[in-house]
């Protein structure tokens, strides 16, 4: 009992296999009313043995009656009729496929610059082979037959439905016309998306040419006819000049009593930097800046003094440069700097170290400078002359300044390079480098500055610089070896520019 149970069960699952593997899409059209279907023969007639229908050749009839003739001589000639051909009536239903006329259409809203921004219409570009990409396609004659492929009963629940955007179905073609691209016409595509020039050497970069002399703006709208705008023609001569003030203070009192003890200070700090700088856009550039810093600062314990100088420069450079070649130039460079106010050597102590145009330093180069853009600027000088004057030898020891006991000026040739660097970390922040270098062949003196300057908003600023210095030609009458320099500083204060 159990046995025939199976094979009852067995013959029934082969029935649904038979009528599964059948073309499911055509029995939606059986009911169709006819005036509703359009009929074309089948170019797949006859290909595949499977079919319903097979081509039958046309019956050859052949008429037994014979056609008499007579001749003149009384004598009969029977003359046999031709063959004719009948053709058949081939009732071959399957070579018919039915479609039926959908009476409206879905209406489907597709942004129109899908289809403008068409890769066919430029110059072809490979983009790669997708992971799926398949060069040999098998073809398959009963999916071309059938108008689709044979499906099984369990394919049948598990169909997903499909509900594919109008984006998706031409992004899909256009990757099924690349495939066929590759696998036929290769020789269409002009490059590789590899070759092709990174779009970020485009996005920010200078554009030479002659500049635009005269400008006007034409408005055609009516509307705004009358509330031209005025373009003011920018003056732009080889004279360019800019200066900034900065002033900084802080305080700080503690009472005698206080529980945590401490001591009462006061700082100063003032800055104030000019540039005067003429460029002809030709050959010729001068370039004119000067600063000077003054700080002065009170110590706790200091009885002599009520307030000490940390900060005392006052510096003067000029360079003028006449272009050799390129970013080169045939440069002068005429270097000044000295100081106004008395400094100590320490807490509650009379001895100077400098004073009033004491030291007073000029330096004099002659060479080649090269120039990048306004960021970067290096001069060396083969012939540089030193000179360095001090105004009180009797306060203030000389030799801190190279110079012999009893005189009161050094005066040498050597050779010096200058670099500066200047690089906008960005528009808030400003970091300014000098290196000086000079050699009389020997001794030297390096002076290496380092400027931060910190916009906090138009009225506020911070600046942090450090300054170094190693300098061999100090005359020690104690035989120390000389040693680097440092002088640090970190201000909060007010800054304006003028520009």
């Amino acid at each position: 009992m159990k046995f025939k149970v199976f094979i009852t069960v067995v013959f029934f699952l082969f029935v649904f296999k038979v009528l599964a593997t059948q073309p499911t899409h055509q029995l939606e059209y059986d009911n169709a009313p006819q005036f509703e279907t359009l009929n074309s023969d089948s170019l797949l007639h006859g290909i595949f043995k499977d079919s319903i229908s097979t081509p039958k050749t046309p019956n050859l009839s052949n008429v037994s009656n014979k056609t008499s003739i007579k001749t003149p001589d009384n004598s009969t000639i029977h003359k046999p009729e031709e063959t004719k051909i009948v053709e058949p009536q081939l009732k071959a239903s399957d070579t018919l496929v039915t479609y039926i006329i959908p009476e409206k259409l879905r209406k489907i809203h597709v942004d129109s610059l899908l289809f403008l921004a068409n890769p066919f219409f430029i110059e072809l570009v490979y983009n790669g082979l997708p992971f799926d990409f398949k060069w040999n396609i098998q073809p398959d004659y009963r999916t071309l037959y059938y108008g689709g492929p044979a499906t099984t009963l369990s394919d049948f629940f598990k169909r997903p439905v499909k509900d594919q955007s109008a984006e998706s179905t031409v992004a899909s073609l256009r990757q099924y016309a690349r495939e066929q691209i590759i696998r036929n016409a290769a020789n269409l595509y002009v490059t590789i998306f590899d070759e092709l020039p990174d779009p970020e050497v485009y996005t920010s970069h200078l554009i030479k040419g002659k500049s635009f002399k005269n400008m006007r703006l034409d408005l055609d709208d009516q509307a705004i006819r009358h509330r031209r705008i005025n373009v003011r023609r920018e003056q732009m001569g080889p004279w360019i000049h800019k200066a900034t003030a900065l002033a900084q203070f802080s305080q700080n009192y503690v009472s005698p009593n206080w529980y945590q003890g401490g001591n009462s200070n006061v700082a100063i700090l003032g800055i104030i930097t000019g540039q005067l700088n003429y460029d002809n856009k030709k050959s010729v550039q001068w370039e004119n800046w000067g600063e000077w810093h003054m700080g002065f600062n009170s110590v706790e314990g200091d009885k002599l003094h009520s307030l000490s100088t940390n900060d005392d420069v006052f510096k003067l450079n000029s360079k003028l440069g006449i272009k050799a070649g390129g970013n080169f130039f045939y440069s002068t460079l005429v270097d000044f700097s000295t100081q106004f106010f008395n400094s100590y050597n320490g807490i509650n102590s009379d001895v100077l170290k400098t004073s009033f145009l004491t030291p007073v330093r000029l330096n004099v180069g002659v060479g080649l400078d090269y120039k990048y853009k306004k960021m970067f600027s290096l001069m060396i000088s083969p012939v540089s002359y030193k000179y360095i004057y001090v105004n009180d030898s009797k306060n203030v020891d000389p030799n801190l300044f190279g110079i012999k006991t009893g005189e009161h000026v050094l005066s040498e040739v050597g050779s010096s390079f200058n670099a500066i660097f200047c690089l906008p970390i960005s528009h808030e922040i400003q970091l300014d480098s000098k290196l000086n270098f000079y050699s009389n062949y020997q001794s030297v003196v390096v002076d290496y500055e380092l400027v931060c300057n910190m916009v906090i908003n138009r009225f506020m600023s911070t600046r942090i610089s450090i300054n170094s210095r190693y300098d061999t030609s100090v005359i020690s009458l104690t035989g120390e070896p000389n040693k680097v320099q440092y002088k640090q500083l970190l201000s909060v204060g007010f800054a304006h520019k003028f520009n």
